[in-house]
């Protein structure tokens, strides 16, 4: 007999309570360029055959093309010349696997030490049967899990996690033209815009289909989402982005369009996150309509029948084996950003800062990350499928996050100097790549004036700006700065950082000069930034900014007082990074690719697993659409799962 779920709770008892390790280092091995005379395929074959890491010999592969080899060679001098060397104008593209004599599934030669092989287990303890297998229980596989429960089918969800130690983080939840939201007074959004502004984000690497069921189906599926979660809940802690003092709504800023759709679950007299909490509401909804929850299930390795897959391994917390056989298998089983070596491996952001850290392999791994293991995506790969190409998209802090950095991209901020140093529109939440590059100690201030609040309206709805996720934060921010006190102690502000979770502590004077020295800034730096506020002035007066190139609506001079300033110095140390969301390659209808590019039989990716949603790097029009595409994500694979087995 199988297992059962340790707490298999019913949607009654839950509504009843609520009244009441990692691997070595990672060696990718790089493919070396061969010269026209040598074939790569012996070598090629050698180091794949290997399957060891740390095998490729880059002094011996050294490309030698076009070194001398050809005597009689002569550079065209005319345009002729030229056209007649090239021939017919047929583009030509070399180098690739065909040329070097290898499968495009061998073309990484040396099998990266994170991925290893698919491990083998013999001691199965029991096996169990169904029709979709979902692995992971977080945001994603909850609704991808309870949508084909629905739609009739047996549905087995499996999570790492024990019913008692359980905890999804989300918090922000962007989810676009959702009746929640039109309800309260948000205006309703053109969704082809919001998928272009996500497409040019990505430079066009994002995987289009994903991302336009993300842009214009988040909000149907948050309102059939949120028909699961207790009324009371909903009511109680779904707060939205409808600040009413903001006129800007569907408006350009800080370098890109901007939305209100932004649900966080949150507790308004205590600030807590409690989407956490909200979120077993909808398990509880699953197992009431006949779903099985296996807690405590870590996966292991998916069953294949030749390619196709038809189920997967677990081990539980015991370290017994269980086999569940299903005729679709969805991994939703989040990132790799709890996996060191995973992560300097394939975070291109994260390796940099890294190596940028004294070079130090082992520091370097020991940058923290928030996220999963990565295990589903190595369970992808065994199977067959294939990891999105680079650069990879991530949420990285980087090394000089500077928390007491209240205002965000609003108002300009002045450097170790005194002098404006950047476009403060450009900075993005896990991109910060330009703060990462500032030496250690250096000083950054951002300045505003006694017209705070006028300028808020004006923001994005990013990160890195201040919050103004809903009314009662904006209620809280007047009642902290109307309470404001002059000085170098500075007050407590809440709601200025990480969307309400933090106090940032801001200092406020009545004369510029004396908030100069408040943050620290003498002699030659007090007199550069006297200034440049008022050559910043100048610039607010003139519409455009001339230094910087700041979006003029985030022109707003500084010169009402009092006036406030809220700085920080960069830090020494890698600050790690938030979640990573370069993952598996899929077709647009969730199903997993192969290296060919062609879908692997009864598996599919969704959540932080499935790749391709933000092509080069995470960006945010709206906070929180990492979270609110993992939902869609999951709510649309359900879709393609269904219409699989009805086929």
């Amino acid at each position: 007999m199988g297992t059962t779920s340790k707490h298999s709770w019913s949607r009654r008892d839950f509504l009843k309570g609520a009244a009441a390790g990692t691997m070595s280092v990672a060696a990718l091995g790089a493919l070396g360029g061969c010269s026209p005379q040598q074939s790569a395929s012996t070598a090629s074959a050698a180091a794949a055959d290997s399957g060891e890491a740390g095998t490729y010999d880059v002094m011996q592969e050294l490309s030698t093309f076009n070194r001398g080899q050809n005597a009689s060679a002569k550079a065209p001098t005319t345009p002729e010349e030229y056209i007649a060397l090239k021939g017919d104008g047929v583009l030509s593209a070399g180098g690739g696997c065909e040329q070097l004599g290898i499968k495009p599934a061998d073309f990484m030669l040396n099998k990266p030490a994170w991925l290893g092989d698919a491990p083998v287990v013999s001691d199965i303890a029991d096996t169990e049967d169904c029709d979709v297998l979902v692995i992971g229980a977080g945001n994603a596989g909850t609704v991808a899990a309870l949508r084909c429960q629905e739609e009739g089918a047996n549905v087995f969800l499996a999570d790492m996690q024990t019913y008692d130690e359980y905890d999804e983080y989300a918090c922000d939840m962007a989810c676009y033209n959702s009746k929640l939201f039109l309800d309260k007074g948000t205006p309703e959004i053109d969704t082809t815009e919001v998928f272009n502004e996500y497409m040019r984000l990505s430079r066009g690497h994002a995987h289009q289909k994903i991302v336009r069921d993300y842009a214009m189906r988040s909000g149907e599926m948050l309102d059939w989402m949120v028909g699961h979660i207790p009324a009371e809940y909903v009511e109680k802690y779904a707060k939205t982005s409808n600040y009413k003092g903001n006129d800007n709504f569907n408006g350009e800023c800080c370098g890109q369009r901007s939305w209100p759709a932004m649900t966080q679950w949150r507790d308004e007299e205590s600030n807590i996150n409690m989407w956490p909490f909200v979120i077993r509401s909808v398990h509880a909804a699953f197992e009431e309509a006949g779903g099985t929850i296996k807690w405590g299930y870590q996966g292991v390795v998916l069953v294949q029948d030749g390619d196709a897959v038809t189920g997967a391994v677990f081990q539980d917390v015991d370290g017994a084996y269980h086999q569940i056989n299903a005729k679709a298998v969805v991994v939703a089983a989040g990132d790799f950003g709890g996996n060191p070596d995973m992560r300097l491996d394939l975070s291109d952001q994260m390796r940099n800062l890294a190596w940028s850290y004294g070079n130090d392999r082992t520091d370097a791994t020991s940058i923290g990350g928030m996220g999963r293991d990565g295990s589903g995506i190595r369970m992808c790969m065994w199977a067959g499928g294939t990891m999105e190409g680079g650069p990879r998209a991530g949420q990285a802090a980087g090394i000089n996050g500077v928390p007491g950095f209240a205002f965000g991209g609003a108002w300009p901020c002045f450097g170790n100097d005194g002098k404006r140093f950047m476009n403060e529109t450009m900075v993005k939440h896990g991109s910060n790549g330009y703060l990462d590059m500032l030496p250690e100690g250096q000083l950054l201030v951002n300045v505003t004036d006694a017209n705070w609040e006028e300028y808020l309206s004006h923001q994005g709805y990013g990160h890195e700006t201040m919050d103004r996720s809903s009314d009662y934060m904006v209620e809280e921010v007047r009642e902290n700065m109307a309470n404001y006190k002059t000085g170098k102690d500075g007050f407590d502000v809440r709601a200025f950082s990480r969307f309400g979770k933090e106090y940032s502590t801001v200092y406020a004077a009545d004369t510029l000069e004396e908030l100069a020295e408040i943050v620290g800034y003498t002699g030659e730096a007090k007199t550069n930034f006297l200034a440049e506020v008022e050559r910043y002035n100048e610039l607010c007066a003139k519409g455009h900014d001339d230094d910087w190139g700041c979006d003029p609506q985030n022109l707003l001079p500084i010169k009402d007082a009092p006036f406030f300033a809220s700085f920080d110095t960069t830090g020494g140390n890698p600050s790690g990074g938030l979640c990573q969301h370069a993952a598996i390659c899929t077709d647009g209808r969730y199903q997993v690719l192969t290296g060919e590019k062609q879908p692997i039989a009864g598996l599919y990716a969704a959540g932080n697993t499935c790749g391709q949603r933000y092509g080069i790097q995470y960006a945010t029009p709206t906070a929180g659409n990492s979270c609110g595409s993992a939902l869609t994500s999951g709510y649309c694979a359900a879709e393609s799962v269904i219409e699989d087995l009805k086929a």
